[in-house]
């Protein structure tokens, strides 16, 4: 499921998007596609602390506390 959201990015980082882009309607698939390349990148250097850390905002997001 795609999620509607708002960042703020530096002007000339979002004049380089649209200049790859071409229209305005595929930014957003521009800045998913680096960002799963960037959380590939990512995650190939340490899965288990992303993992991890994952499931710790998903408890606490839900009122749960994690019992040591």
């Amino acid at each position: 499921m795609r999620v509607r959201t708002n960042i703020i990015i530096e002007e000339s980082i979002l004049a380089k998007i649209d200049a790859i882009a071409g229209e305005k309607p595929k930014r957003a698939a521009i800045i998913e596609t680096a960002l799963r390349e960037y959380i590939a990148r990512e995650e190939s250097k340490a899965p288990a602390k992303i993992d991890g850390e994952m499931t710790d905002k998903k408890i606490r997001a839900k009122g749960k506390q994690v019992k040591a």
